[in-house]
């Protein structure tokens, strides 16, 4: 291990003399290209394009051509677009330009043009659409109406440019009245309005729609209202979904209240199955002993990939390991084959005697080095797969490096620009296989990138080509130990949320306002720096990471606390608050750590926990040596 380690260090450090060479002409280029970059920025474009000629071989001069494109691209001719575009094909800046002609050309209807510009790695449903307007109106409709079908019901929602689409659809009668409904449901849960509206009026409910919205806002009212009305179709659904919302609060008071609806045997039965199957989602989501019961009054069609994990879950919260392995065995083949199912699996074989077909599981998913990987080890008693492997070939590496949008993404990042180099490594990793994409994490490594190297490193490690020293890197490695220690907590355990927080990308903020490496609220900085008689901290300084790291380390020893120091509902509090996992806890007796982790009502909490104590884990073994297994951070969850 130590030997391998060693050839790791020195690979990091050492680098290659064609990489110096090449450094050595970027140095002098640098400061005339800053020159320019400020003068486009200041408006000057025919300022910045006189320095183009002094930039001719270096890595960023496409990105000066771009920005003067961009800024005008009304007047730019489509062949002095399309000769960028073919001049850097595997850059972020061809794919946004592409875009942004790809969007003009649709609005004038000119197909012939779009299917000259458009290319098919634009998978959002935005292009799908287009894509597929165009080939319609160059080649007729009917060859593109099964892909249109395709499109429509895979897209989470249907903007405009769908529209056309979705007239062929319906005047081709393969918009059925049930895909219809659920799309229009669909609508309604994401405040789509407009998308709604547009649906309702092909089932002739477009003037229900504010009805309908009401009932979603009062579904109490709405269900009381109507409890003794027959009603038609567009009732039933509205019926229905105002059921699925109220569930949502009280699972029990809305099955009974759905139950005594009269317009509810009259429903359409795909309708009626799915509003019993989401309150026994939701049942099951608040561990309602029940939930069990009434996911067996749904028939199996009516069940989605969703819907069977939380069938699974309602029998593990109530420790029924029987309904664990029915459900889990009459799930379609590639749903069986996922680790969770298989852990879970091995875990009911077990509870029912099964040892040896349990631990025979258990062995084979130890193989992985994931959450579930090593926890079947644990149940197994294996020890874990913990280990540095053989470097990628240095002419790979090499070969990785000279890539022209590589070399782009590195220069980017060299400069400070951020965003552009992230976007740019991001394209360059597009069409690279699982083992070049390992050799650009290393690559990412040696530069000091650690954030892209064990980002990259963790998309190459589907293909088990897992490099732990690059998937999980220790800057800032001396601040995380010594605020780790000032405030009593497991260093790992630190690494593994600022892993999973901000994959340590110290300038990041979240849409819901969460900043820098430990992914801090404001509000929630602000409290504990007054606890700890710090100065306030502003936006600026929680991308300090110094300033992030203190204050994250002291919120994870106040949640620690107020667990009395269980570090598996520490956990799950530091994303989902405090207030939330007192709710969560067991009403009755103790729980298995691993039953609780699995059965959290919220997919973000449940998916951050299992990944921060799986990080943390391998953390500790980077920063010691020692393996501390995973099972020993996951006692019983205590019942109140």
């Amino acid at each position: 291990m130590s030997i391998k380690f060693g050839r790791m260090f020195a690979f990091l450090l050492l680098g290659g003399g064609w990489l110096s060479t090449a450094q050595a002409g970027l140095d002098g280029d640098r400061p005339v290209f800053r020159a320019a970059l400020d003068a486009m920025q200041a408006g000057k474009r025919e300022a910045a394009r006189a320095r183009l000629d002094e930039l001719r071989d270096y890595p960023l001069r496409d990105y000066l051509t771009y920005l003067d494109l961009r800024e005008r691209f009304d007047t730019a001719a489509p062949a002095e677009i399309m000769a960028f575009l073919k001049a850097v094909p595997d850059s972020f800046m061809a794919e946004e330009l592409r875009k942004r002609q790809l969007r003009q050309l649709a609005s004038v209807g000119d197909w012939s043009g779009y299917l000259a510009f458009d290319d098919a790695s634009l998978e959002s449903t935005e292009f799908r659409c287009q894509r597929v307007v165009a080939r319609g109106m160059e080649l007729g409709v009917p060859p593109v109406l099964d892909e249109a079908l395709t499109v429509w019901r895979e897209a989470k929602s249907l903007p405009e440019t769908c529209e056309r689409m979705e007239d062929w659809l319906a005047a081709s009668g393969k918009l059925t009245a049930e895909l219809l409904w659920k799309r229009l449901e669909a609508s309604m849960d994401d405040g789509k309005v407009s998308e709604a509206r547009r649906l309702a009026a092909r089932l002739e409910a477009r003037e229900r729609i504010p009805e309908w919205q009401q009932a979603r806002k009062t579904p109490e009212a709405f269900l009381k209202k109507n409890r003794d009305t027959q009603g038609d179709a567009v009732l039933h659904h509205m019926l229905a979904d105002a059921v699925k919302h109220m569930a949502r609060k009280d699972a029990r008071e809305a099955r009974a209240t759905w139950l005594g609806l009269k317009a509810r045997e009259g429903m359409a039965a795909w309708a009626r199955h799915e509003a019993e199957r989401d309150i026994a989602v939701e049942a099951a989501r608040q561990h309602l002993a029940e939930a069990i019961d009434w996911f067996e009054g749904v028939p199996a069609s009516a069940l989605d990939e969703y819907s069977r994990a939380w069938k699974v879950r309602a029998a593990l919260r109530t420790q029924q390991w029987g309904q664990v392995l029915a459900t889990i065995e009459s799930m379609p083949a590639d749903e069986q084959s996922q680790d969770e199912w298989r852990y879970w699996r091995a875990r009911a074989l077990d509870a029912q005697g099964q040892g040896d077909a349990a631990r025979q599981l258990w062995r084979e998913i130890a193989r992985s080095i994931s959450y579930y990987g090593l926890l079947a080890a644990d149940r197994a008693g294996v020890r874990y797969d913990l280990g540095y492997i053989d470097l990628p070939p240095d002419s790979l590496v090499t070969d990785v490096a000279l890539r022209p949008a590589v070399r782009r993404a590195r220069e980017f990042y060299v400069l400070g620009l951020m965003s552009e180099a992230r976007k740019e490594w991001q394209a360059a990793l597009r069409d690279m296989d699982p083992p070049t994409q390992r050799a650009a994490a290393h690559l990412a490594a040696r530069w000091g990138w650690m954030e892209r190297a064990a980002i990259t490193m963790g998309k190459a490690r589907h293909a088990g080509l897992e490099d732990l020293e690059v998937r999980f890197p220790l800057p800032w490695r001396d601040e995380v130990e010594r605020f780790a220690r000032a405030e009593s907590i497991d260093s790992g355990w630190m690494f593994g949320v600022m892993r999973r927080e901000s994959a340590f990308m110290a300038d990041i903020g979240s849409s819901a306002g969460a900043q820098g490496l430990m992914q801090l609220m404001p509000a929630t900085a602000k409290y504990v720096a007054k606890k700890h008689d710090l100065p306030a901290p502003d936006h600026s300084d929680l991308h300090d990471p110094s300033t992030n790291m203190q204050l994250g380390s002291a919120y994870l020893r106040y949640v620690l606390d107020t667990f009395d120091a269980h570090q598996v509902l520490a956990t799950a509090a530091y994303n989902a608050g405090p207030g939330r996992v007192k709710q969560w806890l067991p009403k009755g007796e103790a729980l298995p750590a691993d039953i609780w982790v699995d059965t959290v009502p919220f997919t973000e909490t449940r998916e951050y926990c299992r990944a921060v104590l799986h990080y943390a884990t391998v953390f500790e073994w980077r920063l010691s040596g020692d393996v501390k297994p995973l099972s020993a951070r996951m006692p019983g969850i205590p019942g109140g």
